[in-house]
């Protein structure tokens, strides 16, 4: 049976493939040329890429230009690699230690999204949280570990962005978040349980990698109903540390940058 195709977006990623080195500004003409689709289309393609930031247009509409939207993407998609083979083993032995999903994910605006999971094949889990999945970062463990992670002033800027954004959702978790906070400072990793999801527990931390400055998160989600706190904090708790603590590492003697 064939999987479902959206046309539109395919058409949209082939309008972003045109842009080469040799080719940083096109027309939308030499665009419909190259794509091979009526330039009324192209033109369409190319505002909704505009509006989205995925495409800038050059002054005197001289043509289009890729935009900071899908250089980021691309930079995340490649720069993430390394960082997620440096980690791999880890993350692959927490999953398989606790019957447990772990991952390593980074920011995407107001969410986290997910680049790397492991998955134990006896965990007991109740959500499927693959590879591009997404979830906000203010009531999720690995955004508020991506938030320990920040600088004062950064993450309060990010908390008044989201506050803006979603009130009643940063009104919901704040009393808890500054509870993990409270306990990350003692411990070095955040612990969310039932606030994401309920029945699950995850406990996280962040990495920041020198060559950037891009903070990633690496986490450990568990069944709420079968892992004690005392395990989360005797167990989970310093195996993320430790796994963290050798990333840090091997970033720091230029193994990944």
């Amino acid at each position: 049976m064939s999987q479902p195709l959206v046309t539109a977006l395919l058409r949209g990623l082939d309008v972003l493939r045109c842009f080469t080195e040799q080719k940083k500004v096109l027309g939308s003409s030499e665009i419909a040329r190259l794509t091979k689709l009526p330039q009324p289309t192209v033109w369409r393609l190319c505002q909704t890429l505009v509006k989205a930031g995925y495409l800038t247009v050059e002054p005197g509409d001289a043509g289009f230009r890729l935009g900071v939207a899908v250089l980021t993407l691309g930079f995340a998609a490649i720069s993430a690699l390394d960082i997620a083979d440096l980690v791999r083993a880890d993350l692959q032995e927490i999953a398989s230690t606790f019957k447990a999903a772990a991952g390593l994910t980074t920011r995407e605006r107001l969410r986290m999204i997910c680049l790397q999971r492991f998955e134990a094949p006896n965990a007991m889990l109740t959500v499927n949280w693959r590879i591009g999945s997404m979830v906000p970062i203010a009531n999720s463990g690995v955004g508020w570990a991506y938030l320990s992670g920040l600088p004062g002033r950064e993450r309060d800027a990010l908390i008044e962005e989201m506050s803006r954004a979603d009130p009643e959702l940063w009104r919901k978790v704040e009393k808890a978040y500054a509870t993990a906070m409270k306990g990350f400072a003692k411990t070095g990793y955040v612990v969310n349980a039932d606030v994401l999801y309920p029945g699950l527990t995850t406990v996280a931390t962040s990495v920041l990698r020198p060559a950037d400055g891009r903070l990633f998160v690496l986490n450990c989600t568990v069944l709420s109903a079968v892992t004690s706190a005392d395990k989360v904090h005797r167990e989970i708790g310093p195996a993320m540390r430790t796994a963290t603590d050798r990333l840090r590492t091997a970033m720091a003697r230029g193994v990944a940058g």
